[in-house]
């Protein structure tokens, strides 16, 4: 085989290797022509989720089991969660715990559930909140229009670290705007927060805000501790 062939076939492997369908696809997988990762790939490097967490860890329950046990009921049932408009806040005082990375998972199950036929069409986005209140207000490199339209149109959303930090009258503004736009058209919401109650996340963003985020949403609370770096069971 020529130097061209041995790169062509490196290629696959390592594509094949970051394949979402990896562990039930044919060994001879040939990912740069498979369109179910092509249209997955695209869902997933166009949501925001960040590189390191765009395929699901392992995650280990303990103490929140009956919570992982119903947030993997969601996942099973991703869809109509979403088709239906459903909210979801994930809650702990602790950090490391599990949070994001279960948010992430329900938005990988519903880009599995989308992928077939979908083209160019973007359902959902990962916006990590003290982010996003950055770039909306550097007004010298503004967020684009489109990017603005997006938070509100697609699927899902998952607002992540949401009242993580004290917010201005724009930053409540701005988030008062999108929200209120993707519940009046019955958009799907995923929460995930260090405020536990009603009380400590109105006393960051306000009755308003909170009454929309914590009235409209199941919620989820987890009490493990840290797990970075000990990641076991498979939920």
């Amino acid at each position: 085989m020529n130097s061209k062939g041995n790169s062509k076939k490196k290629e696959n492997r390592y594509i094949f290797e970051e394949c979402w369908y990896k562990d039930v696809c044919q060994s001879v997988c040939q990912p740069v022509s498979c369109l179910r990762y092509i249209e997955m790939k695209y869902l997933v490097d166009n949501s925001g989720i960040p590189k390191s967490k765009q395929y699901p860890v392992l995650l280990e329950a303990q103490e929140d089991y009956e919570q992982f046990i119903r947030l993997a009921e969601i996942k099973n049932n991703i869809f109509e969660f979403v088709n239906n408009g459903y909210n979801l806040y994930i809650a702990s005082r602790n950090t490391g715990n599990g949070k994001t990375s279960w948010a992430i998972k329900l938005m990988l199950k519903y880009f599995d559930e989308v992928w077939a036929g979908n083209g160019l069409k973007i359902r959902g986005l990962f916006i990590h909140i003290p982010t996003l209140l950055l770039q909306l207000k550097n007004f010298s490199n503004p967020l684009p229009e489109e990017y603005k339209q997006n938070i509100m149109d697609v699927d899902l959303v998952i607002w992540d670290e949401i009242a993580s930090t004290t917010i201005s009258q724009y930053d409540y503004s701005n988030l008062l705007m999108f929200l209120e736009n993707r519940l009046l058209n019955g958009k799907s919401n995923i929460y995930t927060s260090n405020s536990v109650s009603k009380e400590s996340l109105e006393g960051i963003v306000g009755n308003k805000l909170a009454s929309r985020i914590w009235n409209t949403s199941e919620i989820i609370e987890f009490r493990g501790k840290d797990k970075r770096g000990c990641i076991t069971d498979n939920q």
